[in-house]
């Protein structure tokens, strides 16, 4: 990865404009090479960088990296500025992933008050073959294993922005090397405690039996094109089967839903769950939607009733008389 690639990527997805970009940096190569590449793309276009780093408070010497971070940056360029955000509750439990809650929650906050509209992130090849790695290990679906997104809507206002996807990063170490970029290793990184540093671990013994980063990438490209086609059928679906559709309440035509396959109204059950209860933050499991799926094909191929039922704030009623099933979001 050198700045012309870089250059064409940024092309090629679309997004910056002039508008101010906010770009997450945690002081790890992965991050400091993103941010170096973008201080030098926004120096052209007038554009300014907000480097945003995140202080957990979960090591005693985070507060003092997030510091040496800013200083590493002060001398980039005067597109770029740097901003410490501090988590001030860290959980106790389940460290990694409330700590990711906490950092997209702070950052997000941060660009909604400064009228930013694109987030950076440095995910890179290898992070989307472990992401497929440990989706694939709790048994996600077509729309886990196709991985992360290149650019993808946060809430209305900001989108999340990763460049780096189908870059590699032991480029971006070379990319550090080559341009003097200095960095922190994570000694989270080498923690065996943690999901993610086992399949890391893990991958030196896949790739020897063919199983590559890239290769792995290339499967989530694929199944991420195959999971956009479904989105766009099931969105025509769920448009011609829904009668009525507001965050109350959701009637569906039994005879039009069901003339869907299955994967396709799987997805209008999802699509009303999330209108009803948009801002939960406890979406029902796969499984117990699933099991209202079946249900609706034992209607549909054998006749059986549909029993009603709750699920995730939401009753699930059927009316044979008049061909609907109705979701109605129950109020606590």
């Amino acid at each position: 990865m050198n700045f012309e690639d870089f250059n064409h990527r940024m092309l090629a997805l679309g997004v910056g404009g002039t508008g101010p970009i906010a770009v997450a940096v945690s002081g790890g190569p992965d991050s400091m090479a993103l941010c170096w590449l973008l201080s030098r793309w926004a120096d052209g276009r007038g554009v300014y960088v907000h480097a945003l780093t995140v202080d957990h408070g979960l090591r005693p010497e985070a507060a003092d990296e997030a510091v040496q971070v800013g200083a590493w940056l002060d001398g980039w360029s005067q597109q770029v500025g740097h901003h410490i955000l501090r988590w001030e509750t860290p959980a106790d439990t389940a460290i990694q992933e409330e700590a990711r809650r906490a950092r997209y929650g702070l950052m997000a906050e941060y660009c909604e008050c400064h009228d930013i509209e694109y987030l950076f992130l440095a995910h890179h090849r290898d992070d989307q073959a472990e992401t497929v790695l440990f989706r694939l290990a709790k048994g996600s679906g077509l729309d886990g294993l196709s991985g992360m997104q290149e650019c993808q809507a946060y809430d209305e206002r900001l989108t999340l922005v990763r460049p780096l996807l189908d870059c590699g990063k032991a480029e971006l170490l070379k990319l550090c090397g080559a341009e003097d970029i200095s960095y922190f290793e994570d000694p989270s990184n080498a923690n065996s405690d943690f999901a993610r540093v086992r399949l890391r671990k893990a991958r030196c013994v896949l790739e020897e039996e063919g199983l590559t980063s890239k290769r792995l990438a290339v499967t989530a490209q694929r199944l991420g094109r195959a999971r956009r086609a479904l989105e766009v059928i099931s969105a025509q679906a769920y448009q011609n089967a829904a009668i009525e559709s507001n965050t109350k309440h959701i009637v569906f035509k039994i005879n039009i839903l069901f003339m869907q396959p299955e994967e396709v109204i799987l997805r209008c059950l999802l699509k009303a769950l999330s209108v009803l209860r948009p801002l939960s933050d406890y979406a029902p499991r796969m499984e117990r939607v699933e099991v209202i799926l079946y249900d609706l094909m034992a209607v549909k191929n054998k006749g059986t009733p549909f029993r009603k039922r709750t699920l995730g704030g939401v009753m699930f009623a059927m009316d044979e008389n008049l061909g609907i099933l109705r979701l109605t979001r129950e109020y606590s």
